[in-house]
């Protein structure tokens, strides 16, 4: 490449974050295009094209890597400096046209040219030349709602000619053409490229369109990669196409209506303002609108945020420090098997709390470690439990396993209770969510040792109380 770059891309990506992980719409593209270059990207339906043409049009900001245009990038730029460069300098055809619906053909066509700053008496003569290019120059008073959908997508390409570009940005160019139509579309945007040094950068379905470019992308999972024609057997070469239309005797584009009268097209300051009356109205209406109520929007969005933000405290204070969670009591039964019952309790009876679990866990203190232990659950964590004033009984039992154990207090074991559950205000989960973990100690007596044989390790008197089981601070 000889020149510098009119288009280039570097390390360009663009990821969505959604609640289930993020989207990496355009992954790390990096390609660059020269003044008078036609690229084709294309690829499935979903998989990021439109995304990087938007991307190299400075429609959106690159989340990481840089995107620039006529060697600067796009973010360095003002707003004001973004939308002229785009008016004069680059010419958008997107994916639906979008055209305004308020505007004739022809306004349609020159309105890019008016907005770069182009002389008014040269404004009718270059929209009526772009409307004959596509076919259209007897329908220039039409408005796109009076237009098929392939009609539509002419003018569209008309306007992204009509300040005559250092590089077209097309998305689906000949996508609601017949073949005719779409194989002259493709010469047009090859002579342009020819012509006048005009970057194209194409993405499209469409085999004729592809064949004219210098270079093909494919596009995968927002991946970019040059590909070759052996590579992709689908796109032909431009030898494998028939002679233009001209050369056949069919005509390209379907003629006029015969009933239609004849009317050359014209503008004038009148002509501007009834067609763009509208359209300009509809945005100083608009901007006096936002201009009188954005004090009483702001305001009422302050009191909006402040609430929430109490409410928030509110819950979290509710979760964290008005709901109770501890061990109510243990028992062990003949065969060494143990039920520890856990309780949950709301000391504010008046807001009701809601949490999903507890999900339980036991572990026993082996060699300065905690040994996990199965238990049995009477309710799955999976429930939903309303705790209000009285306490909420959570059972779990699991049996004390053979073998050694560390003795901080010889003849008991060493055991810790985890509970973790979400809390929320709101029974149905719509409300804001905490998560709580909790651990509860307890020292447990060995159920194969004797009171008697505990009071002696211990050194205690022989009428000394052996507890079941001793409750321990968090540590």
């Amino acid at each position: 490449m000889t020149s510098s770059p009119i288009i280039e891309a570097r390390h360009a990506c663009l990821t969505y974050h959604t609640r289930r992980g993020p989207i990496a719409a355009v992954d790390d593209a990096c390609l660059a295009i020269a003044p008078g270059e036609c690229v084709a990207i294309l690829g499935r339906s979903g998989s990021g094209k439109s995304t990087l043409l938007a991307l190299l049009g400075g429609l959106c900001a690159p989340t990481a890597g840089e995107v620039c245009f006529a060697g600067r990038p796009w973010r360095s730029r003002t707003r004001r400096e973004t939308s002229s460069v785009r008016a004069s300098r680059i010419g958008l055809l997107l994916q639906d046209g979008a055209l305004l619906p308020g505007l004739r053909a022809l306004d349609n066509v020159l309105l890019p040219a008016a907005l770069a700053g182009k002389p008014r008496s040269a404004l009718t003569t270059r929209a009526e030349e772009l409307l004959e290019l596509v076919g259209l120059a007897d329908r220039w008073d039409a408005y796109p709602a009076e237009l098929s959908g392939g009609q539509q997508r002419r003018v569209a390409l008309a306007r992204a000619l009509a300040a005559e570009p250092a590089a077209i940005l097309a998305d689906e160019p000949t996508g609601d053409l017949d073949a005719l139509a779409g194989a002259e579309i493709a010469a047009i945007l090859a002579r342009l490229r020819t012509e006048q040094s005009t970057a194209l950068v194409l993405v499209t379905h469409d085999p004729a369109l592809a064949a004219i470019a210098d270079r093909r992308l494919w596009m995968e999972r927002g991946r970019c990669t040059t590909m070759t024609d052996a590579a992709m057997p689908f796109i032909p070469t431009a030898a494998a196409f028939p002679a233009p239309p001209e050369l056949t005797g069919v005509a390209v584009f379907e003629p006029p209506p015969a009933d239609l009268s004849p009317l050359r097209p014209a503008i004038s300051a009148g002509s501007l303002v009834r067609s763009w009356l509208p359209f300009l109205g509809g945005l100083a209406v608009a901007a006096a609108a936002v201009a009188l109520f954005d004090g009483l929007i702001a305001k009422k969005q302050d009191v909006v945020v402040q609430t929430a933000r109490a409410e928030r405290r509110l819950a979290e204070e509710m979760a964290m420090q008005d709901l109770r969670a501890d061990i109510d009591d243990v028992v062990v039964d003949a065969d060494g098997k143990a039920t520890v019952t856990a309780y949950l309790q709301n000391f504010r009876p008046e807001r009701p709390l809601h949490v999903l679990g507890p999900a339980l866990e036991v572990g026993i203190q082996r060699e300065g470690r905690w040994d996990n232990v199965s238990i049995e659950l009477e309710t799955p964590p999976t429930a939903i439990r309303t705790i209000g004033s009285d306490k909420t009984m959570v059972p779990l039992t699991f049996s004390v396993p053979e073998g050694s154990y560390d003795e901080l207090l010889r003849g008991y074991l060493h055991v810790r209770i985890g509970a973790a559950m979400v809390v929320s205000d709101r029974p149905d989960g719509t409300g804001d969510l905490f998560e709580r973990l909790d651990a509860y100690y307890i020292y447990l007596r060995d159920p194969l040792r004797t009171e008697d044989e505990i009071r002696r390790t211990n050194g205690w008197g022989d009428k000394a109380t052996v507890p079941l089981w001793i409750a321990m601070p968090s540590h």
